[in-house]
């Protein structure tokens, strides 16, 4: 017998939370690992500690209305300290861990933050670098006291605190407001601000997004009723990694009170493999970086075996497709590919579902193109990959690949109360309840984007005949060449996706007659590539002058044009010796390419490209 959990949908994230504790008490809300172990929260535990926390933030003088950051990665203190926040009627500032101190500080400032929790030591240096420059700011909050390292805590009025403090705090408090957890939480309107999240800034100054509850609780009704039943069964269980400064890993993180999942906190990002063996999630949201790593390293593992480990794969993966996505489709011909096709798994797929636990139905993925061949490649490997289409400004997905209606190539149909507008000029516009309030105190700002009700996303696409809307690019990335051809970068960028030397590939053009595109490499692959080749060097970095690694290249961009119009063909390129990364700025933390500061940086080498 199955039971089944009843989906929690109240009109603000703080009464759905409520609710949640009051219906499944004991139910498992949250796992994270303590050394060797990992540690099980229930929902009234996890309800417990959040009012100390809370009521140590009022304590403390933060007031309805205030706002209160978080600048840490992603893990179980993280949700604690969210809910706290709310918890004192205040409104929560995701800040990035691998923001720069300048950037934190920027952040801190333009919010108007009055206490920011931090993850350990290495985020408080970054306050502690910028403390004179941060009037507003009453108290650092450290959560995780364990590595807190030469830090001395005196006091509880100290600039610094711990989070256990911070509960001593709220435990004082507790015994003359016992109830004021609880009421500040049932006070919320859905109207009300639930968290700014400032926009990582591909180009310009952050802009901090005012989202609402009902922004928030727009989305988890219309995605959940997107993905269907199966979001209701007891013992859901998500592997959780995204950062919750990501407005994706925000509508994760307030998707487990509404629907009972049980949140497992991943490490680190280097330990996803490992943490996925052990709590072997039936769910997962991504962003498709992570998979194209994983179908990279598999199809190299594969292609490094012997030849009829190499042939019996590829006609695994071959099988597969022609059972999934025949051309023409007959059912003499299903029921012969099926029989195939299960036997294909048995031999060699499910091996590649194991990897990710052997329980993932699927995973939701978005806030990049995500490549058509490695949506089919997880399709066929057994892991449906549901990918959608959303911004910061709409609270994430607006539009999204049900279980039941996926079309690799899209990102899915509109969700329930969305109208897709599409402009003269291909701009996507909507309107819908996931729209948000504005950008915090940009009024100007606001108003370019949000013009009668209808938000300009800044993103070209279409919707076909059928509803399922297409992303083709961004509008401020178009190219137009000087012989006056408009070009979308992102188009020819993803067709690179699923060669495994290459890590990035970005298409330069705008004013020129013709396309150049500058190139990084997989290291991983890119070693196996050198040793296997016999390719001496003593650099790393000396690689990417090798011959035969270009030629390589070479035949990738050669495959990548013969799908391309002539104008759109990639006519020379350059092998950059680094990775792009974030932390030397050619990346933002949610892993996007910022064009501006890629150009000016590699001006140099596109230049070289035209003048010979």
């Amino acid at each position: 017998c199955v039971y089944l959990m009843p989906r929690i949908i109240e009109n603000t994230v703080t009464g759905t939370f409520l609710k949640r504790v009051q219906e499944t008490p004991d139910l498992v809300g949250f796992q994270h690992k303590t050394g060797k172990n990992w540690a099980q929260v229930t929902f009234k535990q996890f309800h417990d500690q959040c009012k100390l926390v809370s009521l140590g933030l009022s304590e403390l003088g933060v007031k309805p209305g205030e706002t209160a950051a978080i600048m840490s990665n992603t893990c179980f203190e993280w949700a604690l300290c969210d809910m706290a926040i709310l918890g004192a009627s205040a409104i929560t500032v995701p800040i990035y861990a691998s923001n720069s101190a300048g950037e934190a500080a920027f952040i801190l400032n333009h919010s108007e933050a009055r206490v920011v929790f931090v993850e350990d030591e290495k985020q408080l240096e970054k306050i502690i670098e910028k403390r004179g420059t941060l009037p507003k700011l009453l108290k650092v909050v450290v959560m995780k006291t364990a590595s807190a390292g030469s830090i001395s805590y005196q006091g509880t009025n100290d600039f610094f605190i711990t989070i256990d403090i911070l509960k001593s705090i709220g435990l004082a408090r507790s015994e003359k407001d016992p109830d004021g957890f609880r009421q500040r939480l049932i006070s919320a309107r859905k109207d009300d601000v639930l968290t700014i999240c400032y926009t990582s800034g591909t180009t310009g100054v952050p802009k901090g997004a005012m989202v609402t509850h009902d922004n928030m609780m727009s989305v988890l009704e219309d995605a959940g009723a997107a993905l269907g039943p199966s979001l209701v069964i007891d013992g859901e269980i998500m592997l959780t990694f995204l950062p919750f400064s990501h407005i994706l890993g925000k509508v994760e993180e307030m998707g487990t009170y509404a629907y009972g999942w049980r949140e497992c906190y991943a490490q680190n990002l280097g330990s996803i493999m490992m943490d996925i063996a052990e709590v072997r999630p039936t769910m997962l949201f991504a962003v498709p970086r992570i998979f194209e790593k994983a179908y990279t390293r598999i199809n190299a593992l594969a292609n490094s075996g012997p030849p009829l480990k190499r042939k019996l794969f590829a006609w695994a993966v071959k099988t597969g497709k022609s059972h999934l996505f025949p051309v023409r489709p007959g059912i003499i011909q299903k029921l012969f590919s099926g029989v195939l096709y299960a036997l294909a798994r048995n031999i060699v797929l499910d091996k590649i579902k194991n990897k990710f636990g052997g329980n993932v139905k699927y995973a939701i993925c978005g806030g990049a193109p995500f490549a058509r061949e490695i949506g089919e490649f997880f399709r066929v490997a057994g892991i449906l990959v549901l990918e959608g289409y959303g911004l910061t400004e709409t609270c994430a997905p607006v539009s999204f690949n049900g279980p039941d209606s996926v079309r690799f190539g899209s990102v899915g149909k509109p969700l329930a109360d969305v109208r897709i507008r599409i402009a003269e000029d291909g701009e996507i516009c909507i309107k819908s309840r996931k729209v948000f309030k504005g950008y915090f105190k940009m009024p100007a700002e606001t108003a370019d984007v949000l013009v009668d009700g209808w938000l300009q996303t800044g993103d070209i696409g279409h919707l076909s005949k059928d509803g399922y809307l297409h992303i083709t690019d961004r509008k401020k990335d178009i190219i137009i060449t000087s012989g006056g051809k408009n070009i979308a970068p992102q188009k020819i960028e993803n067709l690179a996706k699923p060669f495994t030397l290459i890590n990035h590939l970005v298409v330069h053009g705008d004013k020129r007659h013709f396309l150049t595109a500058l190139v990084t490499l997989d290291k991983e692959e890119t070693l196996k590539f050198a040793k296997l080749n016999q390719i001496a060097f003593n650099e790393y970095q000396e690689l990417a002058n090798s011959v035969k690694l270009r030629e390589s290249i070479q035949k990738a961009v050669d495959q990548i044009n013969a799908q391309l119009a002539t104008f759109e063909s990639i006519k020379k390129f350059t092998i950059l010796p680094n990775e792009f990364s974030v932390e030397t700025g050619e990346l933002t933390p949610s892993l996007k390419i910022k064009r501006n500061v890629v150009t000016k940086k590699f001006q140099t080498e596109l230049d070289g490209l035209y003048n010979t």
